[in-house]
């Protein structure tokens, strides 16, 4: 397998014309002419870059490939001719995709099997660079590519960070006076005191009352007098 499909890009042919296999309602939103394309380290020529509103293709006289922008979990300008030699936009694709011609493979196998990957080649870094023959069309490519990402957002961070869809969340304060109020039971004495608001009135007073006039009865009417009186 290609180095470019173990990294998760999606071989494609071009349509008639020679343009992208576009779904229905995507269009082009920018094309850049002789981008040479370098996947997994892999020198694949030049072709035609083209941009729309969900995915990238590159498309060239032996080969052609795709990949989703949801796929794109960064992408920069590397201007550093010490770090490719050529200053190009440089993709990191994610890695944590599972299946054929993904990154994480089928999930199965041994460890020498997983560290190999399929036909014996060793695993290889999901990232891809992008160098156009004209240099001054790389802030142009960016702000392509920046557009694209911006048209489809990563939900599945957002969906982390609040804990997953239809959460329920409250802030600190919230939290620590819900267990104080739960350790106190002050929902409840609450409540009681909704539903009769005079139930607790004077409530260690009619408590005495009452204890007082049992012990009369008990006693036949009589009270202890003070001072050892009968």
């Amino acid at each position: 397998m290609a180095a470019a499909e173990l990294i998760g890009l999606e071989p494609v042919q071009a349509a008639a014309g020679g343009g992208p296999p576009l779904d229905e309602e995507e269009s082009v939103i920018a094309t850049f002419e002789r981008v040479q394309l370098v996947a997994a380290a892999q020198d694949l020529g030049e072709g035609t870059l083209f941009i729309t509103e969900w995915r990238v293709f590159w498309l060239a006289a032996a080969a052609g490939y795709s990949v989703d922008f949801a796929a794109i979990v960064m992408h920069a300008v590397a201007s550093d001719d010490e770090s490719f030699g050529k200053p190009c936009l440089y993709c990191q694709l994610d890695s944590e995709e599972e299946g054929e011609g993904g990154l994480g493979g089928s999930g199965s196998g041994s460890e020498e099997e997983e560290a190999e990957g399929e036909g014996g080649q060793a695993d290889v870094l999901p990232e891809l660079r992008l160098i156009p023959a004209d240099a001054a069309q790389l802030d142009d490519l960016f702000q392509a590519f920046c557009e694209g990402a911006e048209r489809n957002p990563d939900w599945s961070e957002d969906e982390e960070e609040e804990g997953g869809a239809g959460g329920v969340f409250f802030d600190e304060d919230e939290v620590l006076a819900g267990a104080a109020a739960a350790s106190l039971g002050v929902g409840d004495v609450e409540e009681l005191v909704g539903q009769d608001p005079g139930r607790f009135e004077d409530a260690e007073g009619d408590e005495f009352e009452e204890f007082g006039q049992r012990r009369r009865a008990a006693a036949g009417g009589r009270e202890r007098q003070p001072n050892g009186g009968c």
